[in-house]
């Protein structure tokens, strides 16, 4: 777990913030978020992670590849899956 204020925290803060900046430009609606310890587990192009926010027409998504490194990104609500949790393969990290 990360604790609230640690060198991971202030790293996956700043991810947030630039892929928040480089949003998809066909979609103006506010970001909204999910809270943080209900982050729906979600299966998109293959990789396993959690919804961070939404949009009308896209998901904010992270996930940790297997090295184990963050990513934050963009997906088109289209391509987002729900996934329960006795299905999903993502990193307990999260």
């Amino acid at each position: 777990m990360i604790k609230s204020g640690s060198p991971e925290d202030l790293e996956r803060m700043m991810i947030r913030m630039d892929t928040e900046a480089n949003r998809p430009i066909d979609d103006p609606a506010p970001l909204r978020d999910f809270p943080k310890h209900g982050r729906p587990l979600v299966f998109v192009g293959g990789i396993y992670g959690k919804a961070v926010g939404w949009t009308q027409k896209y998901g904010l998504i992270e996930w940790l590849d297997p090295s184990g490194k963050y990513h934050m990104g963009w997906a088109h609500s289209s391509s987002i899956r729900r996934v329960q949790p006795g299905d999903w393969k993502g990193s307990s990290a999260l």
